[in-house]
């Protein structure tokens, strides 16, 4: 009895360090990954608010609300 105990607990630590190590090694290449994308990425390359939608343009701006307002009308709950 003390033998199969002694097994399982070896079985329990053996399986407990292996997912100890993998989630270890996942976050580390996380923050890698995420530094790297930080040092690569390009000011350009990112999508400022107010830059996508033309203010000076009065028929898209219609456009858009009245999609906005149709929505909300169709979808109540969220």
């Amino acid at each position: 009895m003390s033998d199969l105990i002694s097994r399982g607990v070896e079985l329990v630590i053996f399986g407990m360090g292996t997912v100890f190590v993998f989630l270890t090694l996942l976050v580390l290449a996380t923050m890698v990954m995420s530094f790297l994308v930080q040092q690569f990425a390009s000011e350009d390359a990112s999508i400022k608010v107010g830059t996508m939608v033309p203010a000076g343009d009065p028929t898209l701006m219609a456009v858009i609300s009245a999609a906005i307002k149709r929505y909300r009308e169709d979808h109540p709950d969220g």
